[in-house]
């Protein structure tokens, strides 16, 4: 008998974390949906159990480190290991203010959900990522954050200003990098993904309007071009950063 492949995936209950879980579940795959909010989670959940797939609710609010200890402990104990992990969760709080008028908290709170969030329940969950054959996380990531885009002039995305996002989502880059090197021996791959411009609660009506030539993104066609990564062959690619198939800039 096949041994059932388990993922995590964080921020579950809505938008691109539940569409990534759906889309896994259809794959079958046994998804641990983790979500801040236990009564949102558990109806997410029991949604996708309603289309046939096996879904789990997990308690998980990624800025308390207690929080993320008791979720690791839970996926030890019921499932024994982890084959995909999907740091999806983050927040978007500072769209068109300016580097010099974010204030500390909020460059904090988006630090402590975007960057130290994934950082922790990676590093925890590293012993169960190992117990897999073929260990993959795939991190959340975005252009806008990208220092080739954020050096250049000339750069449309140059106008996108929200300095606490981007500079999170940048470190979130680094620590894809610094896991890679210490993963690669034991199989495991890392890479980071930005998954467009896509239709969800994140506040992107606020971006700036490019045209009729640009439009944002359903959750699920955002997903059918990211979901790749949860499924890289040994010879695929880790310490990477892509978007839409393609390797793009860090």
């Amino acid at each position: 008998m096949v041994e059932p492949k388990i993922a995590m995936v964080t921020g579950a209950n809505r938008g691109l974390g539940f569409e990534i879980s759906r889309q896994l579940g259809k794959k079958g795959i046994t998804v641990l949906m983790g979500a801040r909010n236990s009564e949102k989670g558990e109806q997410a959940a029991k949604t996708l159990r309603g289309e046939g797939l096996e879904t789990h609710a997990i308690a998980l609010e990624v800025t308390d480190s207690a929080s993320i200890a008791s979720a690791v402990e839970r996926i030890r104990s019921d499932f024994g290991k982890v084959d995909v992990l999907v740091n999806n969760a983050a927040v978007l709080l500072d769209i068109g203010i300016q580097p010099s008028d974010v204030k500390e908290e909020m460059l904090r709170s988006t630090f402590e959900v975007n960057f130290f969030g994934p950082y922790r329940l990676t590093q925890q969950l590293v012993p169960l990522l190992k117990k897999s054959r073929r260990g993959r996380i795939v991190n959340l990531g975005t252009q806008v954050a990208s220092l080739n885009q954020l050096a250049d002039p000339n750069s449309p995305l140059r106008e996108d200003i929200c300095p606490a996002y981007q500079t999170s989502k940048t470190a979130l880059n680094a620590m894809t990098l610094v896991f890679a090197k210490e993963l690669k021996e034991f199989g495991i791959k890392i890479n980071s993904v930005c998954p467009g411009w896509v239709m969800t609660d994140m506040r992107h009506d606020d971006l700036p309007d490019y045209g009729d030539a640009v439009r944002p993104m359903s959750p699920q066609e955002a997903v059918e071009k990211l979901i790749w990564l949860t499924e890289l062959p040994d010879d695929g690619p880790t310490g990477g950063f892509f978007s839409e198939g393609r390797s793009v800039p860090w």
